[in-house]
């Protein structure tokens, strides 16, 4: 008989969705006879809360950091299961969720986001379902969110989030340490570097720095990347504004395009590409993105976060001597040259990258979700 796996996600920030994905393509690389199906949990929800739910996400994080990082202190405790609930309940009334569980029928659902796996609960509760299920958790940090009294197994980053489950009453043998689960890409990549930076009019010999755009104001990046280009005019910059149209704009318009050692673009599609030629890269924290950088083993430099699990991650990156954080302007300025002249301080992070990083979480994940099919438990 058929297996079935659901893979439930909701759009808050795009590591979620991203996660659900790389865990998708990892079944349908090894297990083609499962099927599975990736379903958005906010596509069940009333309009109005589908599209105010993500952009409040955004709008905090972006303009009330600390807000956030209160909501987020204050909920890591058993009682965030109200909100939870609250949440839960606005999705689930009048909604298709239930139904489409029923009529789906998985054997197994995996979720990426505490949110869905909440709804599934919910469900429980109401004797609609009782599947086996498992949180994963996307960060490398504990926070109570991702618990859960109804979820059969947990996939975690660090022995650490392991130590934390368990002291909340988890058995050990239902937290399995596979990693950040990431897009195959970024583990079996196989590009001619040389012919990349060839192809950016770089020289092979200097080194390059890529810039992610996201949590970077026009103003303070343009502040950071002039004093570079001051100090040390031979180092090679890639600036990626990503889906920031405003910050793609500015950047066009601005006296970077006359420099021939600062690439600008905007979304890319093969950002694994660049990454691959990067000796470092500024970027934010999230949790999908440091596990993509640990699995090229590139040292990242986190010049903001939002506050919270971002911190978490970067608590992560400086105990193991991964990635450096600064945040004012002089002091990133300063700490971006001193990394790119220290040619031994970069191999050695870059080294330790590749220690803590776990590119192959997305298949070790679906090697136990089908192993525990099969054996029918």
């Amino acid at each position: 008989m058929e297996k079935r796996v659901l893979i439930l996600h909701a759009p808050f920030g795009s590591g979620h969705g991203a996660a659900a994905k790389a865990i998708a393509q990892a079944f349908q690389k090894k297990y083609p006879e499962i099927k599975v199906e990736s379903v958005d949990v906010l596509d069940f929800a009333f309009e109005v809360f589908k599209q105010i739910l993500p952009w409040g996400f955004v709008y905090i994080t972006a303009k009330f950091p600390l807000l956030y990082k209160w909501f987020y202190d204050f909920y890591n405790h058993s009682y965030t299961y109200k909100l939870l609930d609250s949440a839960s309940d606005i999705i689930l009334e009048r909604s298709s969720f239930a139904k489409f569980l029923k009529e789906y029928n998985p054997d197994f659902i995996i979720s990426t986001n505490p949110l869905p796996m909440h709804l599934v609960s919910k469900t429980k509760e109401k004797n609609i379902i009782d599947i086996l299920s498992a949180n994963v958790c996307t960060d490398f940090g504990f926070h109570y969110f991702w618990y859960n009294k109804d979820v059969n197994y947990y996939f975690v980053s660090t022995q650490e989030i392991k130590k934390a489950f368990i002291n909340h009453g988890v058995l050990e043998p239902a937290v399995k340490i596979t990693g950040i689960p990431i897009s195959s890409k970024f583990s079996n990549l196989q590009v001619e570097k040389n012919k990349i930076i060839e192809g950016l009019g770089f020289d092979r010999a200097k080194p390059v720095l890529l810039i992610i755009g996201g949590r970077i104001a026009y103003k303070k990046l343009i502040k950071v990347i002039d004093g570079i280009r001051e100090k040390d005019k031979s180092i090679q910059i890639i600036l990626v504004a990503g889906r920031d149209k405003l910050l793609e704009e500015n950047l066009e318009k601005s006296h970077l395009q006359n420099d021939e050692s600062v690439k600008v673009f905007g979304f890319v599609e093969n950002i694994e590409k660049y990454m691959a030629i990067a000796d470092l890269i500024v970027t934010k924290a999230g949790g999908l993105t440091v596990a993509e950088c640990l699995a090229l083993g590139l040292p990242l430099f986190i010049n903001d976060i939002i506050p919270g699990q971002e911190g978490d991650n970067v608590k992560y990156l400086e105990k193991y001597g991964a990635g450096i954080k600064a945040y004012s302007v002089k002091k990133s300025t300063d700490c971006i040259l001193k990394l790119l002249s220290n040619k031994e301080q970069l191999m050695e992070m870059k080294k330790n990258c590749l220690k803590i990083a776990k590119p192959k979480a997305a298949e070790d994940l679906a090697d136990y979700v089908a192993f525990v099919l099969q054996k029918g438990n």
